[in-house]
């Protein structure tokens, strides 16, 4: 077996092992998957490499069993009314009833809770609060293993909340949520309140100015994921991005101007973990596909996985975003070049927009059977109306950053890139009215064999179609 293989495999044992644990599956299955492997790689005929791929199975395993005694070896006492104090570690968030915030606890015990309390008085990162509540432990559901992905250990609903200190925390953080703030307060002087609101989603994942009626539509349109920080949408931002640059540039100058957007984007979103994880995975991989060498690219999201979940082994069976991001690399490594091909895509189009239609049709296909089973709002028109939407988000993104930089240097120029924004914006939110009533639902019911024939159909389409390149 050669050493890439042998690397490849033995992540992707690990990785099992992990899985396996977080299923809560027994240790006759593991036994039997290990013992299953190595009667496969022994095949091979490399016992150095078949002892190492088949030990990293179990150590997965007690990898996750040794997070888990970590996750709960703490002295929180639940279902009782007690007093202690904590600091607020990120950014509240807030809707129009109530806000919710993450506090770390040092005093009483050590430990993260969920809180959720009225909207007012509002509380900001970094506040030291003293507090007093009942805090339950996480149901074992799939909002408990949620929380348990987050290291949250408990919750407390409306608990009585003094606040002893204001501004602590990091200053780095701080600065980087009060600049978040005035690019927020920048596009609503800017914008119509509709569209700052929708600008701000796209731009920083603020979705509490957006109405329930427009989430619907965007749900109904498919493009729900414009006013998220998911592993979707920022995968195929940055491969849009690249695509677009890469049309005026050399590729790796393409990839280094990428990367400082990229890296812009997420300081203003407060480097948020999931926004983090799916750049990181992106970007890695779009590196290595410019390589054009398909080991490069399968080694290069394998590390990538093995390196977040090795952070939080939590995020590979529980977290939906590592899912969509994961996904959506794989489906634009492995079907954009297909789609191209079928589409008659020969070159990049303008601006990369036939990169770009081929890259967004793929991640659609990749990500399709959990868009179905974890959200039920997946609809056949998503397709074209992605389509007709990204190609303007890079361009909408940023000219927003820029007129929030202008705004507080020279107005009169801000309001003229703005009126260029409210264009873009008004094409995007009619596609979008259109595209919710036109909407074709496709969310048949899934089972886990269901989802197994439907990717390995997609892996047999990818296999013939390099086996046709190479003859």
């Amino acid at each position: 077996m050669t050493s890439y293989n042998i690397f490849f495999f033995s992540i992707l044992s690990f990785l099992l092992g992990v899985a396996i644990a977080s299923l809560q599956l027994s240790l006759l299955i593991l036994i039997s998957t290990t013992l299953l492997l190595a009667l496969i790689f022994s095949l091979f005929k490399k016992l150095s490499s078949l002892i190492l791929i088949t030990l990293l199975i179990p150590a997965g395993f007690f990898y996750l069993i040794w997070n888990n005694f970590q996750y709960y070896n703490h002295s929180i006492v639940f279902n009782e009314n007690i007093s202690f104090k904590g600091v607020v570690v990120d950014e509240p968030v807030k809707n129009l009833k109530q806000q919710t915030f993450v506090i770390k606890v040092r005093d009483s015990f050590l430990g993260r809770l969920l809180i959720k309390t009225d909207l007012y008085p509002q509380y900001h990162y970094g506040d030291v609060l003293s507090i007093k509540g009942k805090i339950d432990i996480p149901p074992p559901d799939y909002y408990g293993r949620y929380l348990k992905k987050e290291g949250v250990q408990g919750t407390i609903r409306f608990a009585q909340i003094d606040v002893l200190k204001r501004g602590g925390g990091n200053y780095f953080k701080k600065i980087l949520i009060d600049v978040k703030g005035g690019v927020i307060y920048a596009y609503h002087q800017l914008l119509p309140f509709n569209k700052s609101s929708f600008l701000a989603g796209m731009t920083l994942g603020e979705k509490s100015g957006l109405s329930k009626g427009f989430l619907d539509k965007l749900s109904l349109s498919g493009t729900r994921h414009l006013t998220a920080l998911s592993g979707l949408h920022l995968t195929i931002l940055i491969f849009i991005v690249f695509g677009a640059l890469n049309y005026f540039l050399p590729k790796k100058t393409a990839s280094w101007t990428t990367l400082l957007l990229i890296l812009l984007f997420l300081a203003l979103t407060g480097f948020k973990l999931s926004a983090s994880r799916a750049v990181l995975m992106a970007f890695l991989v779009m590196l290595a596909k410019e390589t054009n060498r398909l080991y490069s690219s399968r080694n290069a999201l394998a590390l990538t996985a093995l390196v977040l979940v090795i952070i939080n082994p939590y995020v590979l069976v529980f977290d939906v975003g590592f899912q969509l991001s994961f996904l959506a690399v794989i489906g634009i490594i492995c079907l954009s070049p297909i789609i191209k091909k079928v589409l008659l895509l020969k070159d990049k189009g303008f601006l990369g927009w036939k990169e770009g239609l081929s890259i967004t049709i793929a991640a659609q296909l990749a990500v399709a059977p959990i868009l179905i089973s974890q959200f039920g709002n997946f609809t056949l028109t998503s397709f074209i109306s992605n389509v007709l939407i990204l190609f303007t988000v890079p361009v909408v993104m940023v000219l927003g950053y820029l007129a929030s930089i202008i705004y507080y240097l020279f107005l009169p120029l801000a309001i003229f890139i703005s009126w260029i924004i409210s264009f873009i914006l008004s094409y995007q939110i009619l596609i979008i009215n259109i595209f919710s009533k036109l909407a074709i639902s496709f969310n048949p019911p899934l089972n886990i064999w269901v989802i197994l024939i439907y990717y390995l159909l997609l892996a047999t389409i990818v296999y013939i179609f390099k086996r046709y390149e190479t003859l």
